[in-house]
């Protein structure tokens, strides 16, 4: 026996060593996808900052310019990580740039020299706004960076949407992202066998309108169609968006540009973008012309290197806290149906000093109903991903479509007792049990928001003890997983004549805003226990 082993030993080290089986391959999770970054405008997000040039006619002896930043001891720690022991300029190998100029295509890890000019002798916002992301994060980061200079967003990036002719840099812009996406592997073999993830996009743009009374009127609008577009056009309709204020100058300015400035910021505010666009103020990173490298060029914030290096961390800083991968503003996620629909601007409203409140939205155009548990189940990874996750709340409700009946044959609402509801509780258990598992695995503190009063009376059809039966079962879910409750059955049935509506499911304008309150209120708690 023992030299039947041995001889089979020795035929098993043969065939190893002739390779006469077949090569087995171990299945491998697939690599965490790359974010990618798109930096967009004209001439400053080009990048105008002076590098090392320091002719004494041209270049003001090289006043302002980064070589001048790192030998000055008061900015040197600030600046010091661009380059490196040996005096050469830090070249990142775990954040890329793709950057197409006019005469150059230029692709390669983070560094000096994405611009518009040849050699290594300038930069832009992308170089402090790369170092920030990539430290950011653990898996590598693209930038795909499109500028060209003297464009406006009234005609040359019009969007489509905003009517008139699409803008040729518009097009040349969706064109030249595009690609880079698609060639990615190509220009960036480190990247290979990752799948992309936009994750955002900043804008820096507004020169050209802002001297322009009829660009400037509409560049809000233009913007807001600009956003809602280029979202559309890469099916993200959640996309972080940082606009960078056209600062120029600084605080004290011209009538034109202030009006232009506060264009910029009013863009930010509007309700379709809250918690998804952030306005950047850059004003007080402009330094003087007799202390910069390009004396004459007060548009492109005269080359000084360190106005260019504070707006490319202002922007960075922006981004990573929309996307939350930095301290700041806490994010709170809202799921549910027309109730929280309703109770949203409230919270959002009283929370927002300090939390970035988020809820679905469809087509950027009005708040997505969450529906019932049949509908939440398959789309709650797509909720829990929004503006890149990293929630530290998420309050939730499913329920008063679960209850509603429907009729079996044509899949509509039903007012007869006799069809049956949208999910039984039965399958409300079986499927709010599932949304919970998915909702459990963000790492977020969940609240869960029971079912408010259904009148008599309501179309469709809803039972008025209804709301008791799925709560019921609600309530044993939310223990069994450690969920918390607030419970707005309760709060509203206390004052219910006050607050609802006759003979519906829904609430005056003056009651939603008390839902809010109490769910506001909840919500705070919650986050000052984190």
């Amino acid at each position: 026996m023992n030299r039947f082993f041995l001889g089979w030993d020795f035929f098993l080290a043969l065939v190893l060593l002739h390779g006469w089986l077949p090569s087995l391959s171990v299945a491998q999770d697939p690599l965490p996808a790359v974010p990618v970054f798109l930096l967009a405008g004209q001439s400053n997000m080009q990048g105008q900052a002076v590098v090392d040039l320091d002719h004494p006619k041209y270049y003001n002896s090289g006043k302002g310019t980064l070589q001048a930043l790192i030998k000055d001891s008061t900015l040197a720690k600030q600046v010091g990580h661009l380059q490196d022991a040996g005096g050469n300029w830090v070249v990142r190998d775990d954040v890329w740039v793709s950057h197409q100029t006019p005469t150059a295509s230029k692709r390669g890890g983070l560094g000096i020299g994405y611009t518009g000019y040849d050699g290594l002798h300038h930069f832009g916002p992308e170089l402090q706004f790369g170092h920030l992301v990539g430290n950011a994060y653990e898996e590598p980061v693209l930038l795909i960076k499109t500028a060209w200079g003297g464009k406006s967003l009234f005609k040359d990036f019009r969007p489509p949407s905003a009517g008139g002719e699409t803008g040729p840099y518009y097009l040349k812009m969706i064109e030249e992202i595009k690609a880079a996406m698609q060639t990615y592997e190509q220009d960036f073999p480190a990247l290979r066998g990752r799948e992309l993830k936009l994750a955002g996009l900043v804008w820096m743009q507004g020169w050209n309108d802002m001297g322009d009374e009829a660009a400037r009127k509409e560049y809000a609008t233009n913007l807001f169609h600009l956003i809602k577009d280029v979202r559309r056009e890469f099916h993200s309709p959640w996309l972080p968006v940082v606009i960078g204020e056209l600062g120029n100058g600084g605080e004290t300015s011209s009538q034109p540009m202030n009006e232009f400035r506060e264009s910029q910021a009013a863009v930010a505010k509007r309700p379709e973008f809250s918690g998804s666009v952030e306005f950047v103020k850059t004003t007080p990173f402009a330094r003087a012309a007799d202390q910069s490298p390009n004396v004459g060029h007060g548009h492109h914030w005269f080359g000084n290197a360190e106005s260019y290096f504070l707006i490319g961390d202002a922007l960075g800083e922006s981004m990573l806290q929309l996307v939350g991968k930095t301290p700041g503003k806490k994010r709170v996620l809202i799921l549910g149906d027309s109730i929280s629909i309703g109770y949203t601007p409230k919270v959002r409203e009283l929370l927002k000093d300090e939390a970035i409140v988020v809820r679905p939205m469809r087509d950027l155009k009005k708040p997505e109903n969450c529906q019932g548990t049949r509908y939440g189940e398959p789309h709650v990874q797509r909720w829990i991903g929004l503006m890149g996750g990293h929630w530290d709340v998420i309050h939730f409700n499913f329920g008063l479509h679960d209850m509603k009946h429907v009729d079996p044959k044509s899949g509509k609402n039903s007012n007869r007792l006799e069809d049956p509801p949208q999910a039984t509780p039965e399958e409300y258990r079986q499927q709010l049990t599932e949304i919970v598992k998915q909702l459990r695995g963000t790492e977020a503190k969940l609240i869960f928001a029971t079912t408010t009063p259904v009148p008599a009376g309501v179309s469709p059809f809803r039972a008025k003890d209804d709301p008791c039966v799925y709560n019921a079962i609600a309530m044993e879910i939310m223990q069994a997983h450690e969920v918390q409750v607030n419970d707005l059955y309760g709060f509203a049935e206390a004052r219910l004549s006050a607050i609802q509506r006759p003979a519906n499911v829904h609430f005056t304008p003056a009651g939603s805003e008390i839902l809010g309150k109490q769910v506001a209120e909840v919500i705070q708690e919650s986050l000052n226990s984190q």
